[in-house]
C-alpha cells in the first residue's frame, strides 16, 4: 500500500522574503503550486489515500480559495481513485470542518478532538482534529484503548517536546508508547520524519513559506508492506531556501564578491540537481566565512548586493541571495599578539588555545562559554542562539566572536 503524506500547506498563504524581481510570482511559487504538484505525484505513484496532516488552510479568510483549490485537487484524485483524508490544525481549526461539510469527498479524521480510525486497504489510519484553536493538553491522553487494525498510522497536528504549548502537547515518550506503527505529524514546518522500521517525526511545511525554512520541501511518500513501514520524502517545493558558508579567504578583492556568489549559487544549484530537488526559486542565506584583511569593504560589497536584489537563472531555477552574514576575521599574528600584557594579548591566548589541541585549559574556557550561552537561553529572544549546544559549536562561536573582539580592540589602537 502507498500513501502520500502531506504536511503543512497554508493554502491562501503568499510565501515572504522575495526579492522584487520575484514579487510578481509570488502566488505561482506558493501553496497552490504545491499542492498541484502533489496531487500529480499520488497520480503517478497511483497511491491509495492522501493524507494532510493539518494547517491546510491558512486562516478562516481563506475559506473560498481553498474551496476552490481544495475541491480541484480532490475531484481530479477522486478521479483516479485516491481518497484524501485530513485533519485539522490550529490555524485551520474552524475553517478545514467547513470545508469538509461543503467537501464532503474530504474525509476529516477526529472531528471536534474525538480519536477517530479509518480503515485502509491494507492496515488503517488514526487521527485527531483540533476542536479549538488553542489545546493545552496533550491529545494522547484521550488515545483509544481498543485494539487497532495494523498497521495503524497516526496522523496528528502537534507540538512535540513543549510541555507549555497551547498548540497540542505531546511527549516524544507518549508518541513512542502508542500503539500505532508510524506518526505523521504537522504543526513544526522542519520536516524530520525518521525511523526505518516505525517512521516518527513532523513532515514539515510543503513548500517554503519564510526564508528561515531552508532545506528540501515536499509530501512523503509512505509505503506499507505487512509490517514494514518505509517514509521518503518527495522534494517538489516551488520555492526553496538554502543556507551556505563562502569561504572568501581567497578572494583578490571585496569587488569579486559578486562572482563568488554567483560560483556558489551555481553549485548549489547543481548539487539540487543531483539530489532531484531543484526548486523554481531558490533563495540563498549565505554566511561569509574565513580570513580577509578588507572586512569592512567585504561588509560593504555584501550590502551592496543586498541592496541590488539580483536574480539570476541557472538550469531553469530562479536564484536569489535572501540574506550576507559576515563571519570574516582579518589576518591576526596571534602569537605575536599573545606576547602582549593588554587585553588583546589576553584574548590572542585564549584563540590559540581554542585553535590547539584538547587541554584542561581548552575544556574549562568551552565548557564556560557553553554555559553563559545557554544560560542566555531563559531570554526567549536568545533561545534560537542558545539551543542544544555543543563543545565544538561553542569553541567555533568563541572563535569567531574573539577573533572580531581582537580586530575592534586592536582598530581602537591605530
Amino acid at each position: 500500500m502507498r500513501l502520500l503524506a502531506v504536511g503543512d500547506m497554508h493554502l491562501g498563504r503568499v510565501p515572504v522574503a522575495l526579492p522584487e524581481g520575484l514579487a510578481g510570482a509570488a502566488r505561482e511559487l506558493g501553496p497552490e503550486t504545491a499542492w498541484q504538484r502533489c496531487i500529480d505525484q499520488a497520480i503517478s505513484l497511483e497511491v491509495e489515500a492522501v493524507l494532510l496532516a493539518g494547517d491546510v488552510v491558512d486562516r478562516e479568510r481563506d475559506f473560498f480559495a481553498g474551496y476552490t483549490t481544495l475541491k480541484a485537487g480532490i475531484e481530479n484524485l477522486l478521479e483516479h481513485g485516491i481518497r484524501v483524508v485530513a485533519v485539522a490544525g490550529n490555524h485551520d481549526v474552524e475553517v478545514l470542518p467547513r470545508l469538509a461539510d461543503a467537501l464532503p469527498e474530504l474525509k476529516l479524521l477526529g472531528r471536534g478532538g474525538d480519536w477517530e480510525c479509518l480503515a485502509l486497504s491494507a492496515g488503517s489510519v488514526i487521527g485527531w482534529s483540533f476542536p479549538d484553536r488553542r489545546v493545552t493538553r496533550s491529545p494522547l491522553e484521550s488515545f483509544p484503548e481498543r485494539e487497532l487494525p495494523r498497521p495503524c498510522l497516526g496522523l496528528l497536528h502537534c507540538d512535540r517536546d513543549q510541555a507549555e504549548s497551547a498548540y497540542a502537547p505531546v511527549h516524544s515518550a507518549g508518541l513512542e508508547a502508542a500503539p500505532v506503527d508510524a506518526w505523521l505529524l504537522g504543526h513544526v514546518h522542519r520536516p524530520d520524519l525518521a525511523g526505518d522500521a516505525r517512521p516518527i517525526g513532523y513532515l514539515g511545511s510543503v513548500s517554503a513559506l519564510r526564508a528561515s525554512e531552508i532545506g528540501a520541501r515536499g509530501p512523503w511518500l509512505i509505503e506499507v508492506d505487512g509490517p514494514s513501514i518505509r517514509a521518503r520524502q518527495i522534494a517538489l517545493a516551488p520555492l526553496a531556501f538554502d543556507a551556505l558558508d563562502l569561504d572568501v579567504s581567497a578572494l583578490a578583492a571585496p569587488a569579486d564578491l559578486d562572482g563568488a556568489v554567483l560560483a556558489a549559487g551555481k553549485r548549489r544549484v547543481a548539487a539540487r540537481i543531483e539530489a532531484s530537488a531543484l526548486p523554481d526559486a531558490l533563495g540563498l542565506r549565505i554566511r561569509l566565512t574565513g580570513e580577509h584583511p578588507a572586512i569592512t569593504t567585504l561588509n560593504d560589497a555584501a550590502r551592496e548586493i543586498l541592496a541590488r536584489q539580483p536574480v539570476f537563472e541557472e538550469s531553469g531555477c530562479r536564484v536569489f541571495v535572501d540574506k550576507i552574514e559576515t563571519a570574516v576575521a582579518a589576518p591576526l599574528d596571534l602569537e605575536a599578539l599573545a606576547r602582549q600584557p593588554d587585553p588583546a594579548g589576553v584574548l590572542a591566548r585564549d584563540l590559540l588555545l581554542l585553535a590547539g589541541p584538547d587541554c584542561d585549559a581548552r575544556r574549562r574556557l568551552v565548557a564556560e562559554a557553553r554555559e553563559r550561552i545557554q544560560a542566555a537561553g531563559a531570554i526567549a529572544e536568545l533561545q534560537p542562539v542558545a539551543g542544544e549546544l555543543s563543545s565544538d559549536d561553542a569553541a567555533e562561536r568563541l572563535i569567531r566572536t574573539g577573533h572580531a573582539a581582537l580586530a575592534m580592540l586592536l582598530e581602537q589602537r591605530r
